[in-house]
């Protein structure tokens, strides 16, 4: 006990938990949540009921910082988004500024306004043709700048108002103040062009116009980008001298971000604007370092996939930054600060982007795959059961613990069944790549919350719906998991056969050669992982493209897996089948063509998973009240047996 208490003086010690004055504000902590998009908005530019209690559990968690999400500041813009563009909107945006502070936050409204980027077409610096305008946009002219400039001013006097704390300028991706700041989208020849000076006109005038009407001391912070892979754009040697010019003019601190030239390429830039789980953890840190290194007296914040408190802290420690911004990690744990301030373990975020998916690409409501809680906050306490019950769980995977995990929490006896030797279901084999690490903490971490909870476990006990009858508990939650899909290729008999999950947990059962079969995620993954362990590995894939059913066309995560096959030199055939396999070797027709002969000493099969109903259905009727969750219901992602696994355990 007395360890466990020196962890938690250790981790309270951690300058990451010590405050920081942003200009004449003091917040309470170094930790800031992100400006995230949720997917919901308003027509009218209010607040939606479901963001006040999506803000206030981030500030009941211990964050110091809310920045709020993107708020459009002039009428410029059409796509709708919160607003402040106008005074009606001021008793909205007091709701939001009250969910922040009632737990100790201090709040920022990130006023912006989308420029060329908008969806519904608008105004940019220049009328040309970019990589993220969906709309060729008009050229804004000098009067319409004025009117740009003024409904900035305009909005930061309606977030005081409203008792925001202070405002972020937002001049960074491909919205309005960043096309005014970058070279590569500024073509002007007037006086907001030309050259540095005049790209910089725009957000100078709008931090001068707030500081006149707002008072010289009300805090303005700047986004913006410090790196952009694109063409001329900004490099960090532009982007210091953009962080100098703003620094002169008062902003409290600077918030460098990066961008690349569309949504399909952000990640494969040198430094992704959004670090997933193929990217190294700390991929875009060298970013603000370099700022920091040429700021000393304005604090710089550290943005890009941080989800560890030991590595935040570390980059605080280290003198990288002063603050650091988290959005993903303070989606899947809402009380990250608290939990990290006390040695609780924190829920993990996978790094998956399936939140921006949701709410960027696809304009829907923000999920989380770790979190089913996200945008539903005051469904989140459970409520104790009205009759505890016994409760069996047969299956050990995401879904089988996360159903054990709620519905122990709730007051029923429960036991998990798993026939294995460990708990984790698929997410042991998709967790032995080492790029694939947050997978891991994923797995770690279910298993740490079993172990701590009331759930009796037993392991390498495999349940036949004889046995659920004879323990005849008064609720079944059958988690079972699904069967690989073994395709109808000649000779797989005689040959060296293994299921992509063998592979991924026995890959010294694999020959030099190894074919892959299917090329969806889950293979492509095991190709790279086959190849950086020395293997000559071959993909082949029946439709045009790998991964081609991934994302639905929003290719962010597929983009980078298939950058780092080709780096490696992987082999990837499409448009092709294996249609007979040897010992040695196998036959693959390419459309029409005859089939052709490539050397192949392993053939793994990943041509994904089918439920068996034969399997699931005796369990149904071997217990009055019984649930099926899961790949068994249907194979699909993690999130949906997450999600599942609450669900099904909270109607018990």
């Amino acid at each position: 006990m007395k360890e466990k208490g020196r962890a938690k003086e250790k981790e309270k010690e951690r300058i990451l938990f010590t405050p920081i004055k942003l200009g004449r504000v003091e917040v309470r902590n170094r930790v800031a949540f992100a400006p995230m998009g949720t997917g919901l908005y308003s027509t009218d530019g209010t607040v939606t009921e479901e963001t006040l209690p999506y803000i206030e559990a981030r500030a009941r968690g211990g964050v110091g910082l809310i920045i709020s999400q993107f708020t459009a500041a002039t009428k410029f813009q059409r796509f709708p988004l919160m607003g402040a563009f106008e005074d009606r909107l001021i008793p909205s945006l007091r709701s939001y500024a009250d969910a922040a502070h009632r737990y100790g936050a201090k709040v920022f409204l990130q006023i912006a306004t989308m420029g060329g980027a908008d969806l519904l077409g608008s105004y940019a610096p220049s009328a040309i043709d970019l990589p993220w305008y969906s709309i060729l946009p008009k050229e804004l002219t000098k009067e319409q700048i004025k009117e740009v400039i003024e409904g900035f001013i305009q909005a930061a006097l309606r977030a005081k108002k409203a008792g925001f704390d202070g405002v972020e300028l937002h001049g960074a991706y491909g919205y309005l103040i960043a096309e005014f700041i970058s070279p590569f989208s500024n073509r002007r020849k007037d006086e907001y062009g030309g050259d540095f000076e005049g790209r910089m006109r725009v957000p100078i005038e709008i931090v001068r116009g707030i500081k006149d009407l707002c008072g010289s001391d009300f805090p303005v912070g700047f986004k913006f980008n410090a790196y952009e892979d694109v063409p001329g754009g900004i490099d960090l040697e532009l982007a210091v001298r953009i962080a100098k010019k703003m620094v002169d003019e008062g902003v409290v601190y600077l918030h460098p971000v990066t961008m690349a030239t569309g949504l399909s390429t952000l990640g494969l830039s040198k430094y992704p604007a959004m670090p997933i789980l193929y990217h190294p953890i700390d991929v875009t840190i060298p970013v603000a370092e370099h700022i920091k290194s040429h700021i000393k007296d304005t604090p710089v914040l550290a943005a890009g996939g941080i989800k560890d408190p030991a590595f935040a802290d570390a980059i605080l420690t280290s003198g990288k930054a002063d603050m650091v911004v988290l959005g993903r990690a303070l989606l899947a744990d809402p009380d990250w600060v608290n939990n990290s301030m006390a040695g609780r373990r924190v829920r993990p975020c996978l790094r998956c982007n399936v939140c921006h998916f949701e709410a960027v690409a696809w304009v829907r409501k923000i999920v989380c795959t770790v979190n089913p809680y996200l945008m539903r906050e005051p469904e989140e306490p459970l409520k104790r059961a009205q009759r505890r019950k016994r409760v069996m769980v047969v299956g050990g995977g995401p879904a089988g613990i996360m159903a054990s995990l709620v519905a122990s929490r709730r007051g029923h006896e429960v036991t998990l069944y798993e026939k294995g030797n460990e708990l984790g279901g698929l997410l042991i084999p998709g967790s032995r790549p080492p790029f694939k690490a947050d997978v891991l903490d994923l797995l770690n971490y279910l298993r740490e919350e079993i172990s701590e909870s009331n759930v009796e476990v037993r392991l390498r006990e495999e349940v036949t719906p004889e046995k659920v009858r004879q323990e005849a508990p008064d609720a079944l939650i059958v988690a079972i998991g699904a069967t690989p899909i073994r395709p109808p290729i000649k000779g797989l008999e005689k040959a060296r056969v293994l299921y992509v999950t063998e592979a991924l947990l026995n890959p010294e059962k694999i020959g030099n050669e190894p074919l892959i079969v299917g090329g969806g995620v889950t293979g492509c993954e095991t190709a790279l992982y086959l190849r950086r362990l020395g293997r000559s590995v071959m993909i082949v894939e029946k439709l045009p493209e790998l991964m081609p059913l991934e994302e639905e066309g929003y290719k962010y995560n597929t983009a980078v897996l298939t950058k780092m096959l080709k780096e490696e030199g992987v082999r990837a055939l499409c448009k092709s089948e294996v249609v007979e396999v040897t010992p040695s070797s196998a036959f693959i027709r390419f459309g029409g063509s005859r089939p052709f002969e490539v050397s192949a000493d392993t053939i793994v099969l990943a041509v994904g998973l089918k439920a068996e109903r034969s399997q699931v259905e005796p369990f149904r009727t071997s217990c009055s009240e019984s649930y099926v969750i899961g790949d068994c219901e249907n194979p699909r992602r993690i999130r949906d047996a997450i999600f599942e696994g609450d669900k099904v355990a909270r109607l018990i």
